[in-house]
């Protein structure tokens, strides 16, 4: 393909041709000569008023002079780096649409993540390092552990984005040195924060940041059924929740089961290295043996086994009194006992009660 050249060049030889000199002929379609010097040696463009002259002057129609303008300048700019790059960003950007979730994390604004300027965020959020491997990991994700609930729909690629962003704020929380020998320390303080239920999300995570684990409170895309996640950041256990609902049982219950399969898993010394590089989603759909511990955990960490039998024994219609007499004497919210009454005795769940408003989770 031949090489463009500006249309000033080729104005230039027709007037050579005609023996017609610059001033002369900047005279005759006034414009400055300077002007008209500059558009002979390709420097400035031919802009509309000026092909109009070129035509009325008798040098070829006003469409010709701005079409061999256009070409030359597209050209210059499809090899200029710069403009090649946003051309190629804008392309990738748009096949990223395809699989990313662009809008949900357009509304974290710390992210600076907007348009296709800002597409290598997207990558470092990813952990890859082109469009290449970001549509290889998206379309190989597989979250062993991640169950659904038949409710909901799922788009695996919006479970990706919820995943890579939880571990992207964890990774920015910096937490006191994970000891697995305070264990039960943790689970008493815990229990404390639900049964006082005040400033409860930040309460918790205070208290977790001080057994040394990571917590966060992240909003889900659409099509995003996970409840929670438990995963390693760096050196510590992490924990991030969606919050589907706001209610004081489902959140104890839930970051008890995380902290179950922190545990029972990630951090025993006998399991840790089968679960290397896994992470762990608790839905209301659960048949993996990991989720069926970590459910359990959280029933005999939120409320013990024989204080639990002993409550099925005495109570015969599980009545608010009843309920709040047990709470109050073991210092367990109202809720969480509702809650776990409701799961085992699912006609329960639409009596009415008093007990709904003192489950709202602060």
């Amino acid at each position: 393909m031949a090489k463009l050249r500006h249309p000033g060049i080729e104005l230039g030889k027709m007037l050579e041709a005609r023996g017609v000199s610059q001033r002369e002929f900047a005279s005759t379609i006034n414009i400055a000569h300077p002007l008209l010097n500059n558009i002979l040696r390709g420097n400035r463009n031919i802009n509309v008023k000026i092909a109009i002259s070129l035509e009325a002057a008798g040098y070829e129609d006003a469409n010709y002079w701005l079409t061999r303008q256009l070409d030359y300048s597209l050209d210059i700019a499809k090899k200029d780096q710069n403009v090649r790059k946003k051309e190629e960003d804008i392309k990738t950007w748009n096949n990223v649409a395809r699989i990313v979730p662009l809008n949900y994390f357009k509304k974290f604004e710390d992210l600076g993540i907007q348009s296709s300027e800002d597409i290598q965020k997207i990558f470092d959020l990813y952990k890859v390092k082109n469009y290449k491997d970001l549509d290889e990991k998206v379309n190989t994700y597989n979250p062993t552990y991640f169950r659904k609930s038949s409710k909901f729909v799922e788009n695996k690629n919006n479970v990706l984005a919820w995943s890579m962003l939880a571990e992207h704020y964890a990774e920015k929380d910096n937490v006191a040195t994970f000891n697995r020998s305070k264990e039960k320390n943790l689970i008493n303080e815990l229990n404390e924060a639900f049964y006082s239920n005040v400033d409860t999300k930040v309460k918790c995570e205070e208290i977790l940041a001080k057994y040394g684990i990571k917590f966060v409170i992240l909003d889900r895309p659409p099509q995003t059924p996970a409840d929670g996640k438990s995963f390693i950041s760096g050196k510590n256990p992490a924990i991030a929740l969606s919050l589907k609902y706001k209610r004081l049982d489902n959140f104890a219950f839930t970051l008890m089961h995380e902290l179950g399969h922190i545990f029972l898993h990630f951090t025993n010394p006998n399991e840790k290295s089968k679960y290397k590089g896994q992470e762990f989603f608790v839905n209301s759909s659960n048949s993996f043996i990991e989720e069926f511990q970590a459910d359990s955990y959280a029933q005999k960490s939120l409320i013990p086994e024989e204080l639990w039998e002993d409550f099925i024994l005495l109570s015969y219609d599980f009545s608010d009194d009843t309920i709040l007499e047990f709470s109050e004497e073991h210092r367990i919210h109202p809720g969480i006992v509702r809650g776990r009454v409701c799961h085992e005795y699912p006609e329960y769940y639409k009596k009415r009660t008093s007990i709904t408003n003192l489950n709202k989770l602060t």
